[in-house]
């Protein structure tokens, strides 16, 4: 039999924050906020329900965030263990479909076509949210319909705790009062465009689409025009969508618990973030001929660089070697907040090392990547990171403030 046409976008509710209301009771119906250890200069990670109500949202200094929720209460960030839950949750997925698209730690995509009925696959979801709550204490908000990304916003439409489900057929209706700044992919810069043009709703800018086509080119170009009329596609390849791609960038950032102004710290701080980026590149067998590398200064300021190298970078020691020139590049010598390094136009790495007869080396990185296979992710760290004024009070490096991430492109 012929399967629906359906895919869901599922989203968990404040994932960090949520999971630690769920471990602590004394924190349920409270305003918290997941961050990094300096709570004056780290970083919002996850909020509460009750303090985005306030106004609190992830990305926020903390002490912004204070000035508007006065009773947030900072809970400190613990990677592994949210690490080990999305796990859960994404093998907890296949209860529903087969096939599953895991978007980031805490969102994912799930082919419904092996459903032969809308009704058996809503069971299916009403099911896993039940086990969900039952299992960890945490919500997930659901989005059906038969466009992946109409589905992504249909999960944020309600929550925290949403089910919607937009019919084939009516993706049209309830486009039309979507806020323009709610579609996942239209950026601040656009947005601020987009409403001097006079489009405040999707509909609206659907409506722009068909009948000035060219207003919207000649402003934002073919991508844009490309976006817009996959907002429109009831159909897509599923074998495209959900086959497993490599990331298309890997980096990692770090807000520090104090800020920084020498050199040699800059360095080495720089040199822990990029031994991350190529651990993770080397779990993906992945080499990069792209870098950027940011700060974010004490006044909240940023400087950034990207460079296309024309040499591919595949170990620690290629990182060190450009680490210290993309540092002096950009740095003017005022303290430093927050830092930053991602490696992109990645590529399948191809060992071409040669090694003497007698010669029996390993290499390091397979090394490192078999310890933390073993032990954890963050089982093994640079020594030199130990030894930072501003952060050697901690009882382990894991639990450091910073973040990795992985980039894929989704679309449709």
């Amino acid at each position: 039999m012929k399967g629906i046409p359906y895919v869901s976008h599922i989203d968990m509710d404040a994932f960090f924050a949520s999971i630690e209301q769920a471990a602590n009771p004394t924190l349920k119906g409270k305003p918290i906020a997941v961050t990094g250890i300096g709570k004056r200069h780290s970083v919002v990670t996850s909020a509460s329900y009750e303090a985005k109500r306030l106004g609190v949202r992830s990305g926020m200094a903390f002490f912004e965030a204070l000035k508007l929720c006065p009773d947030l209460i900072a809970v400190g960030v613990q990677s592994k263990k949210y690490g080990y839950i999305s796990k859960e949750i994404m093998k907890m997925m296949t209860s529903v479909s087969p096939r599953v698209m895991v978007a980031s730690v805490d969102e994912a995509y799930i082919d419904l076509s092996f459903h032969t009925k809308l009704e058996e696959s809503i069971n299916r979801f009403i099911s896993f949210k039940r086990d969900l709550k039952e299992r960890f204490g945490i919500t997930a908000s659901v989005g059906i319909s038969v466009n992946p990304i109409i589905s992504k916003i249909a999960s944020d439409y309600s929550k925290p705790n949403g089910f919607v489900v937009v019919k084939d057929g009516m993706e049209r209706e309830f486009l039309n009062e979507i806020p323009v700044k709610d579609v996942p992919g239209i950026g601040k810069h656009t947005l601020i465009k987009l409403e001097s043009m006079g489009y405040k709703t999707t509909g609206e800018l659907l409506e722009g689409l068909e009948k000035s086509p060219m207003d919207l080119y000649t402003m934002f170009g073919n991508a844009f025009m490309g976006f817009l009329q996959s907002l429109t596609k009831k159909r897509f390849s599923r074998n495209e969508f959900f086959k497993e791609e490599r990331p298309k960038s890997v980096g990692h950032s770090m807000t520090l618990s104090g800020d920084i102004s020498d050199f040699d710290l800059i360095v080495r701080v720089t040199n822990f973030l990029a031994a991350r980026v190529i651990y993770r590149m080397g779990r993906y067998k992945m080499e990069g001929s792209g870098v950027s590398f940011f700060f974010r200064y004490a006044d909240r300021s940023s400087k950034a660089i990207s460079k296309k190298l024309n040499f591919t970078i595949s170990s620690i020691k290629d990182m060190t070697e450009i680490t210290p020139w993309l540092i002096s590049s950009i740095w003017n010598g005022k303290a430093v907040r927050a830092i930053g390094i991602s490696c992109w136009a990645l590529k399948e790495k191809k060992n071409q090392r040669q090694l003497s007869l007698f010669e029996k080396e390993k290499e390091l990185l397979e090394t490192v990547l078999q310890i933390e296979n073993k032990f954890g992710e963050y089982a093994i760290f640079p020594g030199n990171i130990l030894f930072l004024p501003e952060i050697r009070k901690l009882e382990k490096p894991s639990d450091l403030h910073y973040q990795g991430f992985c980039r894929r492109e989704v679309s449709c």
